[in-house]
């Protein structure tokens, strides 16, 4: 009988080590697996945030004509549909720029961005609403257009990093307002007046 007992306590014992190496292999496994979870989830939010940065990006080029800025935001080979324009990002980059560069102020904004991410591509859909000037300070009977649509995008990913592989633009609704001029009260804030790379207040931040 002792020596039944002593083998029964070994049993138990042994099976108690085994049983905790068990759990505790499980705990790792499982902790891996959390880790794992979480980086995936760092890199989508990561690459969510660097298209959300091309498409600022488009917006500050156009508005302060900074073509550097623009070439990284389409790939050259990106199919490209404005309606008025139908070819690659190559020749729409420069065309586009010369549209802007013949107002007298521009202003871009893009919102209510989607993102449908697909490993190094992802789908993006986003609202568009800017703002034309011809001239370069509101003066009597200066119109001011204001034009709301949305962009159709497909981005991809290349050597790390995000660009408009394709793009349709839709438009909503135009709408011609005459500005008010700055003067009397509104005198006293600080005024725009030409914007290019060129301003005093242009500045070279962010993406």
């Amino acid at each position: 009988m002792p020596s039944i007992t002593r083998i029964s306590i070994v049993a138990v014992i042994f099976s108690s080590f085994v049983g905790c190496a068990m759990d505790s292999d499980q705990r790792a496994q499982n902790t891996l697996k959390r880790i794992e979870s979480l980086e995936q989830q760092v890199a989508q939010a990561a690459d969510k945030q660097a298209i959300h940065d091309v498409l600022n990006r488009y917006a500050k080029a156009l508005d302060w004509l900074d073509s550097d800025r623009l070439d990284r935001v389409f790939f050259d080979d990106a199919e490209i549909d404005y309606g008025f324009f139908k070819g690659t990002g190559a020749e729409f980059k420069p065309l586009v720029m010369q549209i802007e560069k013949d107002i007298g102020r521009r202003w871009h904004h893009a919102s209510q961005v989607s993102i449908d991410l697909n490993g190094d591509r992802a789908d993006v859909e986003s609202y568009g609403v800017s703002y034309t000037s011809s001239d370069s300070a509101a003066i009597d009977g200066t119109k001011l257009g204001q034009y709301m649509g949305f962009y159709q995008d497909r981005f991809e990913k290349r050597d790390g990093k995000w660009g408009i592989t394709y793009r349709k633009y839709v438009m909503f609704s135009t709408i011609m307002l005459e500005e008010t001029v700055l003067d009397g009260d509104l005198s006293v804030f600080n005024k725009i007046g030409e914007a290019s790379m060129e301003s005093p207040n242009f500045r070279d931040i962010g993406n």
